[in-house]
């Protein structure tokens, strides 16, 4: 299936999504300040944060790990992707978190941003999306979703790649199938009403409907992008060339979060934080999390972007090198000890 096959609307999602960043590109230099060391003090850092995969830099507050580099870090709740790109770019934040999809997306849109740091990874073993269809659906395999309509949470948008090259594998092309959006809350009912045929969720949503017994056809994330980033940590050109020392301070508190993150023995303070974050009781919070790493992992993450240009979500081909900063930790895949 070749990038023909795929027409400009699969990549207008993520391309809307990120004009606003774009649009802000021109406030970067009046909203981002150059940071230093103080004589008498630490070096202030405004960073970021998603609704997932934030453990790990709640831990580095919480541990003194950004302490110990010699760092006083605000912490701000971001919103999606897209919108942490802009608060980046803006200069609302130093260091914001954001989705290896739209990280580089924007990079080959010239966004004038890199990959700082890895954080949240795709469980390589642990199944934890996948397509699922009604417990008394006749579809037994993804070969019979040819002519059937999928529901994801966002159409075109690179969320639905994995669920693309699963059906590719199979031989089933974008014409062969529907994809209607909804969102990961109401695909459980989705399927109860037969609005759609299947659906992929992700997370909690998906553990969920396997407990309540829906059956899942295959695991497409897992399958497809196991050890490419989640999560990583994202800061603007202008600012990584002015606080290269900075950024590296942040890196290595992070690589000592990452490393109490997954530790079994500190499970109990992980879910705590989750707790006290969610503002919900520990007894309602994961009793497992996904992998963690700072580094990168280039042969993961180039598959991705090839996926992405294969399906059309990028127009240009984009190395993971392009997309990341000079001074990014990295190896060369997962297996690399």
């Amino acid at each position: 299936m070749s990038f023909k096959n795929y027409p400009p609307r699969f990549r207008r999602g993520t391309t809307l999504a990120l004009v606003s960043a774009l649009a802000l590109m021109g406030l970067t230099a009046c909203g981002s300040s150059e940071q230093s060391a103080a004589a008498d003090g630490p070096i202030k850092l405004r960073v970021s944060v998603a609704n997932i995969q934030f453990e790990t830099a709640y831990l580095a507050q919480s541990e003194g790990f950004f302490e110990d580099q010699g760092l006083d870090v605000e912490i701000v709740t971001g919103a999606d992707p897209a919108s942490q790109i802009a608060q980046a770019i803006s200069g609302e934040v130093d260091i914001a978190t954001g989705a290896w999809t739209n990280v580089a997306t924007s990079a080959a849109q010239g966004v004038p941003i890199k990959a700082v740091a890895g954080n949240g990874l795709v469980d390589a073993e642990i199944d934890n999306s996948g397509v699922m269809v009604a417990k008394d659906s006749e579809i037994s395999s993804l070969n019979d979703l040819k002519g059937k309509t999928v529901g994801v949470v966002g159409i075109k948008t690179g969320s639905d790649i994995p669920l693309f090259q699963a059906l590719e594998a199979e031989g089933i092309n974008e014409g062969d199938f529907s994809e209607v959006s909804v969102p990961y809350a109401g695909m459980q009912a989705a399927l109860e009403q037969h609005t759609v045929d299947a659906v992929l969720p992700s997370g909690t949503f998906y553990q969920q409907m396997i407990d309540a017994g829906f059956t899942s056809l295959a695991n497409p994330i897992r399958e497809f992008q196991g050890n490419q980033p989640g999560t990583l940590w994202v800061a603007t050109d202008q600012w990584l060339g002015t606080n290269a020392e900075t950024a590296e301070k942040f890196v290595d508190a992070m690589r000592d979060a990452v490393s109490f993150y997954q530790d079994p023995q500190n499970l109990e303070a992980v879910r705590k934080t989750n707790a006290e974050v969610n503002q919900i009781g520990i007894d309602k919070a994961p009793t497992a999390f996904v992998p963690a790493s700072v580094d990168i992992n280039i042969a993961e993450s180039q598959s991705g972007l090839d996926a992405m240009s294969h399906f059309g979500l990028i127009e240009k081909p984009v190395t993971t090198q392009e997309v990341l900063w000079d001074k990014a930790p990295r190896r060369d895949s997962a297996a690399t000890k």
